[in-house]
């Protein structure tokens, strides 16, 4: 199952140090350790995601470091759907994500932030698995994420975005023998404006498009093939923000690393735990911890 979503906030600085809007790390789609592996046609899957969120400093574009009185904490849930069907002898998943958050304990520089909660933007996906056999997979999957989410203009903090986005995915996996496995995938996000960023009228916020690279390498004992332990990182680029033509300080440029086991209790329930940690980022907040609990029901 793909495993997607960083809550969005948009906020208007509350100091004099950066210009126009700041934005929590509203990045590519991530995907977990086997997320391109499919389930067999006819399968459908129920999953909830629960993750915490500490945002210990902010880092601009021209490597200024926000740490003393910067912070941010996020706690977000993800209700989702997914039904695995054949579609013209290609095994397809569409499939709709339903997040809810709430931002809190949020300062910069010393300057206090507005908490936000509410639900995020819906997403739709339909990944198509063009190769699928027992060694090797190679799948394609468009995301859309739909502006429904709260949002309040001109408030420091928000859960939704108040724009279209689309992403679009490639990637596979293959067996390496022994127990072990490689996932890589890479994308592009494409975004689109949010016309009403400051709440007084004018303020568009227009970014430029976001690029990913993840990769993960698993480890499933053959004695026990119930439990999974995987390794990962994943690199973000690009997504230089403007704020009615002028760069605000913030982009999407961030370094990674994961780890991740999971366990399936029965043949058709799976408990799976991840956690992340930013190792290098310019133009955001870093993401000191995120730590998410998934809850996965075939049936």
């Amino acid at each position: 199952m793909l495993r997607t979503l960083r809550i969005a906030a948009i906020y208007v600085s509350l100091s004099a140090l950066l210009f126009g809007l700041l934005e929590v790390p509203a990045r590519a789609v991530d995907l977990n350790s086997q997320d391109l592996i499919p389930a067999p046609a006819g399968t459908n899957a129920m999953l909830g995601y629960f993750s915490y969120g500490d945002y210990g400093s902010f880092v601009s574009t021209n490597g200024t470091t926000y740490k003393d009185g910067t912070d941010l904490k996020s706690l977000v849930g993800i209700a989702r759907y997914v039904r695995y069907m054949d579609i013209g002898g290609f095994i397809a998943a569409p499939q709709v994500l339903l997040p809810y958050g709430r931002l809190f304990d949020g300062s910069l520089g010393g300057a206090k932030l507005d908490s936000a909660s509410g639900a995020g933007d819906p997403i739709l996906a339909l990944p198509v698995w063009f190769v699928n056999n027992p060694r090797t997979t190679f799948a394609v999957v468009p995301y859309l994420y739909i502006p429904a989410g709260s949002y309040v203009p001109g408030r420091t903090l928000n859960v939704g975005e108040n724009r279209w986005k689309f992403d679009l995915q490639v990637g596979g996996t293959q067996q390496l023998g022994h127990g072990f496995a490689t996932q890589l995938s890479a994308d592009v996000m494409w975004y689109g404006n949010n016309g009403d960023a400051t709440g007084i009228g004018t303020g568009t916020l227009r970014q430029n498009n976001t690029y990913q690279f993840q990769g993960w390498l698993t480890y499933t004992p053959p004695a026990d093939r119930t439990w999974t332990v995987a390794a990962g990182y994943s690199k973000y680029w690009g997504g230089v923000q403007y704020l009615d033509g002028v760069a605000n300080g913030q982009a999407t440029r961030v370094d990674q690393i994961r780890l991740e086991v999971s366990k399936f209790v029965t043949p058709t329930f799976q408990i799976q735990g991840l956690l992340e940690h930013d190792i290098k980022v310019n133009g955001g907040f870093k993401q000191d911890l995120y730590a998410t609990l998934r809850l996965l029901k075939l049936f």
